[in-house]
């Protein structure tokens, strides 16, 4: 056998090498697509399970608690004129966390309200918020990934007072808890129990949750909050023209 005959059987430095470089163009194409499919997967499956234990735990709430509908949260004032931490704590502390599985939970004054954090063994962040313009009812922020969470850096306020949530709808979602307030703002939370965040949303459809509204799934938003409903809408799937990369 020559070795004419043998230099067909393998492949040259020079083939070998346009090999490995065209499989790490396609590897450094493809890669990232494949991490963040991965990343959403991992966020919907949060998404989903956050909105069942919640729900649960509201249901066996009312066992022992009565109708959420006449569930009252409220901070009220000390003597000074502050805000009485130990009330904000009673709502949570009563009608929430004795049927939750959490491993540790923490409480600060922050983002206009009064934040108790929960901690899960899955590595996700809950954090109820209540209001402290007496809104009845909780606001809620769910990190699938609890170390996005920082309650140093938790809801930063604008130059005129403004909130502006520039991770909402990436590093965390938005729920609300209000079944008790009558009103059309309200009225996708009236009656309800754990829901993605619809406050002041006209109807629920694509069209109106990419609005231009500040409250909008879409980049120039300031506070995006309706994110979660979105991918509620979409069956609890990030949908593929989604505006933003969740982490």
């Amino acid at each position: 056998m020559n070795r004419n005959y043998l230099g067909h059987l393998g492949f040259t430095m020079a083939e070998v090498l346009i090999t490995l470089g065209i499989i790490g163009i396609v590897a450094a194409m493809t890669l990232p697509t494949l991490v963040q499919n991965n990343k959403n997967k991992e966020v919907e499956a949060k998404l989903k399970k956050i909105y069942s234990v919640m729900n649960q735990a509201i249901l066996m709430s009312e066992n022992d608690n009565g109708p959420k509908e006449y569930w009252t949260f409220s901070c009220g004032t000390d003597e000074s004129g502050n805000i009485n931490s130990e009330e904000c704590k009673k709502g949570i502390e009563k009608f929430f966390l004795p049927y939750l599985k959490f491993t540790k939970t923490e409480n600060f004054f922050h983002s206009l309200g009064y934040n108790t954090a929960i901690y899960f063994s899955d590595g996700s962040v809950l954090v109820g918020k209540i209001n402290k313009n007496g809104v009845n009812g909780l606001d809620f922020f769910f990190y699938p990934n609890g170390k996005n969470f920082n309650k140093d850096t938790f809801g930063t306020t604008g130059e005129n007072g403004n909130i502006i949530r520039v991770d909402s709808g990436i590093t965390f979602f938005a729920f609300r808890f209000s079944p008790s307030l009558d009103s059309e703002s309200n009225k996708f939370h009236y009656k309800k129990g754990f829901e993605p965040y619809k406050w002041d949303l006209k109807e629920l459809t694509v069209e109106k949750m990419t609005a231009n509204s500040s409250y909008a799934c879409k980049k120039d938003a300031t506070i995006k909050v309706w994110c979660t409903a979105l991918i509620q809408l979409n069956n609890w799937q990030i949908p593929k023209d989604y505006p933003f990369k969740v982490k």
